[in-house]
């Protein structure tokens, strides 16, 4: 038998020629779903020994995760090429880290052409010879990954030009720990533009196709995913939704500025789904969009869900920024990185607390227009260590990355945080030929926190009371004490106490942890320094608790028997001034309210039934005291 080794590919510039002449033809082409890069090599054998010029390898190798197929080898088929009767064989050979797969082609020569038949070996594998259109699949090991290897003619072979398509596919995609799930510090989070693009625009197909398959695609272990672009007004609500629920995600906010009864302008595409209980949503939209990237079609914006992982607040904020690079885009996300920031101190979240920003923020370190430097100055993030892909949008150029999840570094700094970008696509045969979901690569953020808790507090104490504040911290913090924005000296450990209180003991207390997190390392990474221009960066967290601490004489003057928790009575509370009161009694009664330091602010009747109270006074703790008959009933109430 004779062999040719080629690991040589024809130029450009002769493949055009000879395919413009050549029309039995059959190629291979690989989707490489992996994490590694595949070197291509041919061997030719059997009983007829094709010209060089006849067939060709098309590529070196095949890229990790690249966009779209890559067509590695080409053969002609005509019975010119391949005498009736004769044989040929090619092994085309993908080499990876530590694995060999072999791709095999046999061609023998007909009566006017060629008969194809295709397999596919490696190094604990050999699958039998195909010669119908049919989908085959195995699953296999490759560099110690788990991998599926689905493959099918991509056309029929009337003609003799049957190209046949090999998907590698990583089993899973990605993965999480278990124990991240299980842990409240740890949030494992997902932004991803989906492109589902409203009614009229252009954009990928089948968009109801990669909404019902796209969630299965996320880790059983996924907090919480972001997604932007899901506008459409049938492929989010009629398949999105349902599919993210059936893959465990119960929880969601509604679509960002989603406008009564459709129309132009479109929703802001922008969505949150959690694993974990949504407690409040809000959201707003930017003031600015520019014309000509299409962006005033749709309300972007940003929105916000506030999570409970296993009793830690988590708050989230998805954004889809101006996109385009005319000025008056610019112009658009410089005002929109102002917006981000008033949106979130808007909402007085406690620094004991996490934020996180992400999204597509069409913001790259790599941009001439100095937004990515403005945005690191007005929101002062932490932005984490980069993994995975160099880019986020199919670019080839590493550090172009406009998909990012950020952490606020004015709330709960994270102890650890990394952004992975991966790509993300289907084996459906549905989708077969689309394979992407997307036109951006999807980016998990992993963030881990300390583990900050309050242990025991008394917020209202009578005088010749003991308080007791204590705050728990894993790791360890140095703590500082402080009364009405005051150290406390001495007092620099994790809890405070008074025995034997008096009214003066009252005042705004203060626990403050202190520690410092570096991000930015550019040690074995080749992309870090464009996220880290000036280096590697120190965060100095100081988490701080608040403890309102009245000592109060009024309401100690009840007896025992008259203190009355009215909690199911007395709603919203805390409330920015306005309170409900339900009285369920068939009689009038009398209300009072008190001052933190027991002098009467307002006194009103209260009637049988629902009451409303407007209480305009200034954020602080107040009593409320119902008289009904001979019962009195007291409650603490706090304004905003």
């Amino acid at each position: 038998m004779a062999y040719f080794f080629s690991k040589h590919y024809l130029p450009f510039f002769f493949l055009l020629f000879w395919s413009q002449f050549v029309f039995s033809q059959s190629s291979v082409i690989v989707r490489n779903s992996t994490w590694q890069e595949f070197e291509v090599s041919v061997q030719q054998s059997g009983t007829h020994q094709m010209q060089q010029t006849e067939w060709a390898q098309l590529l070196p190798n095949a890229k990790a995760w690249k966009e779209g197929d890559s067509e590695i080898f080409q053969t002609n088929r005509d019975a010119a090429s391949i005498p009736e009767n004769d044989t040929v064989y090619f092994d085309i050979k993908l080499s990876g880290n530590t694995d060999t797969l072999t791709i095999k082609l046999r061609i023998i020569g007909v009566t006017g052409g060629s008969s194809l038949a295709y397999s596919i070996s490696g190094n604990s594998f050999s699958q039998p010879w195909q010669t119908d259109g049919n989908f085959h699949e195995l699953q296999t090991t490759l560099a110690g990954k788990s991998v599926i290897i689905k493959y099918k003619p991509d056309n029929d072979d009337s003609g003799y030009s049957r190209d046949v398509r090999f998907a590698i596919h990583d089993l899973p995609v990605y993965e999480i720990d278990e124990t991240d799930f299980q842990n409240p510090d740890v949030l494992n989070i997902v932004a991803y533009n989906i492109q589902m693009l409203p009614g009229g625009v252009s954009g990928l197909p089948q968009l109801n196709d990669r909404a019902d398959h796209l969630p299965a695609n996320y880790s059983p272990w996924q907090d919480v995913v972001i997604n932007e672009e899901a506008f459409d007004l049938i492929a989010r609500p009629e398949h999105l939704n349902p599919a993210m629920e059936a893959a465990g995600f119960p929880y969601r906010t509604t679509v960002l500025n989603d406008p009564p009864g459709g129309g132009l302008p479109t929703n802001g595409g922008v969505i949150i789904y959690s694993r974990w209980p949504i407690e409040a949503t809000a959201e707003i939209q930017y003031s600015l969009c520019g014309p000509s990237s299409s962006d005033c079609l749709s309300q972007k914006g940003v929105k916000y869900a506030r999570i409970n992982k296993l009793g830690k607040k988590y708050h989230v904020f998805g954004t889809h920024m101006d996109a385009g690079s005319d000025e008056p885009d610019i112009t658009a996300r410089h005002v929109q990185i102002g917006e981000i920031r008033r949106f979130i101190d808007s909402l007085n979240i406690p620094t004991t607390e996490a934020v996180l920003l992400g999204g597509d923020f069409n913001i790259s370190p790599l941009s001439i227009d100095s937004l990515y430097f403005r945005f690191m100055d007005t929101l002062n993030p932490v932005v984490p260590y980069p993994v995975g892909d160099d880019d986020s949008n199919f670019s080839d150029i590493p550090g172009k990355i406009i998909d990012h999840i950020w952490a606020s570094s004015r709330h709960l700094v994270p102890l650890e945080a990394t952004n992975e970008i991966i790509t993300v696509r289907s084996l459906e045969p549905v989708l077969w030929d689309l394979s992407e979901f997307s036109d951006h690569r999807c980016v998990l953020g992993r963030f881990v926190y300390p583990d900050l808790s309050t242990i025991s507090r008394s917020d209202t104490l009578c005088p010749h009371d003991n308080l007791l504040l204590e705050v728990s911290s894993n790791p360890l913090y140095p703590y500082q004490w402080k009364k009405n924005g005051a150290d406390i000296p001495g007092e620099t450990g994790n809890s405070y106490s008074l025995q034997n209180v008096v009214e003066t003991d009252g005042g705004f207390y203060q626990c403050a942890l202190s520690y410092d997190v570096t991000f930015g390392d550019t040690a074995n990474n080749n992309i870090v320094h464009f996220l880290y221009p000036d280096g590697a960066r120190v965060f100095h967290a100081t988490p701080t608790f608040n403890f309102d601490i009245v000592v109060d004489s009024v309401l100690c003057t009840l007896s025992i028997d008259d203190k009355e928790s009215i909690s199911p009575a007395l709603f919203p509370n805390p409330s920015d001034g306005i309170f409900f009161i339900n009285n369920s009694t068939n009689q009038n009664g009398f209300l009072e309210i008190y001052s933190a330091t027991g002098a009467l602010i307002f006194n009103t009747t209260l009637l049988p039934g629902i009451n409303k109270l407007e209480v305009k006074q200034s954020a602080g703790i107040y009593f409320a005291v119902m008289k009904i008959g001979e019962k009195i009933i007291a409650e603490k109430i706090v304004v905003r």
